[in-house]
């Protein structure tokens, strides 16, 4: 396995990079520490590694893939030779390790070298590699950065478009069409690059998850029953999805599942990274069996010209993006994101006649009963509305989406 090694070593020496859409999570390889990427299948993790090499010094590093099919049987008794290689590559401080969670006792290798003070950053699409499951031997030593597919940022920068100047009602009515079909094509870096391709490969990308992550990662013997629960919870994309109610339509479908396996269904996909499930506002401890709000990882998801699900979608993703843990509020109406600081309704509307007057009825409760700031994410309406006494801002959801802290202008139009 030496020599593997030394290839391997030798390949990344001469490494030239790709061509590397710049993303937004920004890893920083500290000694004695490592850094996990996870995230969804086929996000843009490795391509997040070859990111900081070439941040750091591609010099400075050295990456192996433990998926390379030369390093088929690699165990715990080749460790001395892969540190031999490193020595004589002259010990770099940072090892960038892909899919580093298929190798036998993998924590162990991982706490070695942070004990001989490398910096280490791994990836890789598995559960194993989040906190709830680090192996022991990493506890307290262990960081973990979610990447997700492209941000609407990001999809422009990909598609190379460069900072949109929306000043002009042309350059606006471009956003709004690039806005468009990043909701329908999604912010997978191939389906971005690939948009014909996009269908076939996001159900490659779904199928991957429900029989590589979930079946033999499981071990669920009943694949028929995890299908159907599976479309089941697509049928129900960025609304409430109730435990209790699936359990009761998969027994009236011949399929006699208890209720904790159908919540472990639901923790499986969630742990894939195909699925988001949002607690009601105003639990405590969140149960297994409580009704969440679930979306898919990508807006793409949604069937195609339903626009106020993928609008939904994308804001629900963007407050993840942003360190938020969002939750729905559900009062006498529903309200579709509380954050710590603003409870957020989207609506898919260009003109206030447009909007659902139940919508902002049910922004106005939220507010009065959470305390946080109202906001109302729209497709094209950009304004300051007063509903009920409340000032409500109003703001496209491309705007929304381009700017990390949207400002809050005087108050123009009563509702």
């Amino acid at each position: 396995m030496e020599h593997v090694f030394r290839e391997l070593v030798a390949e990344w020496l001469e490494w030239r990079p790709p061509a590397i859409v710049e993303r937004e999570l920004s890893v920083e390889p500290v000694e004695g520490l490592a850094a996990a990427v996870v995230g969804p299948r086929r996000a843009g993790k490795t391509y997040l590694l070859y990111q900081t090499a070439v941040r750091i010094g591609s010099a400075r590093a050295i990456y192996i893939n433990f998926e390379d099919v030369r390093l088929a049987g690699l165990s715990p008794r080749h460790f001395g030779a892969f540190l031999k290689v490193l020595a004589e590559a002259g010990n770099p401080p940072v090892l960038l390790l892909d899919e580093v969670q298929n190798i036998p006792h993998w924590g162990r290798w991982v706490r070695t070298l942070l004990d001989r003070r490398y910096a280490v950053v791994v990836a890789g699409s598995s559960s194993r590699l989040t906190l709830r499951e680090v192996p022991t031997e990493l506890r307290g030593r262990y960081l973990s950065h979610v990447l997700l597919p492209f941000s609407f940022r990001e999809f422009l920068k990909a598609r190379g478009l460069g900072p949109p100047s929306p000043a002009t009602p042309a350059s606006r009515g471009r956003l709004l069409a690039a806005l468009r079909e990043y909701l329908e094509v999604g912010g997978y870096p191939e389906a971005v690059l690939h948009p014909d391709l996009a269908p076939a490969l996001l159900k490659s990308y779904r199928d991957a998850v429900a029989y590589r992550d979930v079946v033999e990662r499981h071990r669920v013997r009943d694949a028929a029953s995890l299908e159907l629960f599976i479309s089941m919870a697509e049928a129900s994309f960025a609304g409430v999805f109730s435990i209790s109610a699936a359990h009761r339509r998969m027994k009236a479908a011949g399929f006699d599942k208890s209720k904790k396996t159908l919540a472990n269904y639901l923790k499986y996909l969630e742990e894939a990274y195909y699925i988001v499930a949002l607690p009601k506002w105003g639990f405590g401890k969140t149960s297994l069996l409580q009704p969440k709000k679930i979306y898919p990882i990508d807006p793409a998801y949604i069937p195609r010209g339903q626009m106020g699900r993928k609008m939904e979608t994308a804001v629900a993703l963007e407050l993840l993006r942003r360190g938020e843990a969002p939750r729905y509020f559900k009062g006498r109406g529903e309200v579709d994101f509380v954050t710590d600081t603003e409870a957020v309704q989207v609506t898919y509307a260009s003109a206030i006649d447009e909007i659902d007057r139940r919508e902002l009825k049910s922004l106005a409760e939220a507010v009065e009963t959470t305390g946080r700031r109202p906001l109302l994410i729209t497709w094209d309406l950009e304004d300051v509305l007063e509903i009920r006494g409340v000032r409500v801002e109003a703001i496209p959801l491309w705007r929304w989406l381009l700017s990390q802290t949207p400002g809050q202008g005087e108050a123009r139009t009563t509702v």
